[in-house]
């Protein structure tokens, strides 16, 4: 009986019949005694179960397919406890147990795929964004574009702003820093605030100077270059290097124009010095001299020259002399050949350059971990801008603008890695000034939401490394893969507060983002970010938090896949949870 049973509920779904029988003790198959309704070959007699494997039979196989894909049962489920119902109470208890603990199984399978295929998805459109970058100035151009084809608009910062309840904006300064924003359906200064996930787009690289131009060397073409924020310049040797930035013009009519320009050709190599030709000393230490030692050399096929002639070596050396007498930006022809050509402009036009180096090697999956470029700061700015753009996407199911009292952000600002102060800065007035003019559109102020405000300074972490274990503090040691990273420090080198990072937390719970934690040892000294220049100037409620990375400052890092994936929720967590959590909070 308890056989015929299973098969009809295996008429639920086919690839359920084998399990389902398994899970059937072997006294459940000792029934004698015959039940009504049921004849000698445990045919059915009744016609409501005749009726239900009639409309089973006839269910579409793609529905009964796409039950097994979510992970449930569907109406084995019924056919389980109807076949439970009809055996012995103790039999019953350990055919539901585990059944119950084979549909777990089955659920927590599809939710970890499920994970596993949000998470390439993720790291592929990070990669996708970060392989695009290469200055400043490009984070913010693939800002531009994805916000523009999530249906965001440009405001100009001179123009006068006329915004509304669930208008998509977003602005830029000196094209190196953008804010961009949603302003929710049913704003409301008395009831929401402003929500914002920053982060900052420039990294330590090599920068070209304006007089790059160095007498040829060992018949190479050499570039100057100036050390930009806080390297690790060793890992600069040896690799294929590009070019990123922007260059001013002479345009027509007579006038200036800037341009980007992205040459993501290797172009350049810094080579080492080999060990036969070091010291014991020099072996050991690794040192080199960042002024003579760290000058690339230009690969052209011009980049190397062959002896000139007299004639030309004449040429040559009284416009070396002209030179001279111009104290004016110079770069070398080669060079300037390449920009011209990338710019689409003559090299006689070329008047300067702000151009930075850059690993020309594409950014790459290696297992679960992804290697890359500068993802100090560009993968917290991907998710900022990820993060907002699916949050006022209708179709997603994540899109929550249209109901939403708050105004929410992505930003990143230019310069961090010096200290922020510059006009682009976060250490400067733009941001106050981009809030007040987008406040005073909406018919309120600054003032008026600030207590309700609240911002998520993304800045990337110090992962615990698998070689250098002593450096972390026992207690504070984040791991790669394991979850975002709010960053304390009592000395206020980062702005988190005790319970403004519960509340992190909690908004994590929510779409179950795991959180770590990270505290520096008191004998290390101890980064600093955007959080607390924001939060003092502003008086800006702010939690300092990253994803987890090795190498930081290297020429090219390392961060887990599955980090990546949980910034970009955590950031949209922001936009989606933080009112509730804030409403349901009691502050002193």
């Amino acid at each position: 009986f308890a056989s015929s049973c299973f098969q009809s509920a295996a008429l639920t779904c086919s690839l359920q019949r084998s399990r389902l029988l398994c899970m059937l003790p072997a006294a459940a198959f000792a029934v004698t005694a015959p039940l009504p309704g049921w004849g000698p070959r445990l045919a059915p007699h009744s016609a409501a179960d005749a009726a239900a494997r009639a409309r089973v039979a006839t269910a579409p196989r793609a529905a009964r397919s796409a039950d097994r894909t979510r992970g449930g049962d569907g109406e084995a489920d019924a056919a389980v406890v109807a076949a439970a119902a009809l055996v012995s109470g103790a039999t019953a208890a350990a055919l539901l147990g585990q059944h119950t603990r084979g549909k777990r199984s089955r659920r927590a399978e599809w939710r970890r795929r499920s994970v596993a295929v949000v998470r390439q998805a993720a790291c592929k459109d990070f990669l996708s964004f970060v392989a695009n970058t290469g200055s400043p100035a490009h984070t913010v151009l693939e800002s531009k574009a994805r916000l523009v084809k999530a249906g965001f608009s440009e405001l100009k910062s001179g123009a006068e702003w006329k915004l509304q309840p669930g208008g998509l904006y977003f602005v830029t300064s000196e094209g190196t820093s953008i804010w961009a924003f949603a302003v929710g359906g049913k704003f409301s200064p008395k009831e929401g605030g402003v929500l914002i996930a920053a982060g900052h787009t420039d990294s330590p690289c090599l920068k070209v100077r304006p007089r790059a131009k160095l007498p040829s060397n060992a018949g190479t073409v050499q570039l100057g270059v100036d050390t930009y924020g806080g390297g690790l310049w060793h890992t600069w040797f040896d690799r294929p290097l590009g070019f990123a930035g922007k260059v001013v013009v002479a345009s027509e009519p007579a006038g200036l124009e800037e341009k980007l320009v992205r040459l993501d050709a290797p172009l350049c190599l810094i080579p080492n010095l080999a060990i036969h030709l070091q010291t014991t000393e020099e072996r050991a230490a690794f040192s080199f001299n960042k002024e003579t030692h760290l000058r690339p050399v230009l690969c052209k096929p011009c980049g190397s020259t062959a002896p000139a002639s007299k004639e030309t070596k004449d040429k040559k050396d009284k416009k070396e002399d002209d030179e001279e007498e111009n104290l004016g930006p110079q770069q070398p022809e080669e060079l300037l050949a390449e920009v011209a050509k990338a710019a689409g402009v003559k090299p006689e036009q070329i008047l300067d350059v702000d151009l930075c180096l850059m690993d020309a090697t594409p950014p790459c999956m290696v297992g679960d971990y992804v290697s890359s470029p500068r993802i100090d700061n560009v993968l917290s700015t991907w998710a900022a801008v990820d993060a907002l753009a699916e949050f006022a996407d209708i179709r997603s199911s994540n899109g929550g603008l249209k109901d939403s009292v708050d105004i929410c952000c992505a930003a990143s600002f230019d310069h961090e890695e010096v200290g922020s102060t510059s006009a682009t800065g976060a250490d400067s007035q733009i941001l106050e000034r981009w809030l007040d003019k987008a406040l005073g559109s909406l018919g309120c102020s600054w003032s008026a939401v600030a207590d309700r405000s609240f911002l998520l300074s993304c800045d990337c972490a110090h992962g615990l490394h698998p070689n250098y274990a002593d450096k972390h503090q026992p207690q504070h040691q984040p791991l790669l893969g394991k979850g975002v990273v709010i960053k304390t420090n009592a000395n206020q080198r980062y702005a988190t507060t005790p319970i403004l990072a519960q509340m992190v937390r909690e908004v994590g719970k929510k779409d179950q983002v795991p959180i770590q934690e990270f505290v520096v040892r008191n004998d290390c000294p101890c980064g600093s970010t955007i959080g607390p220049l924001l939060s003092s100037q502003l008086g800006l409620r702010t939690v300092d938090v990253g994803a987890p990375q090795w190498a930081m400052h290297s020429c090219r890092e390392t961060a887990h896949s599955a980090d990546v994936a949980s910034l970009q929720k955590l950031c949209l967590g922001l936009f989606k949870n933080f009112r509730a959590v804030d409403n349901s909070t009691r502050r002193l």
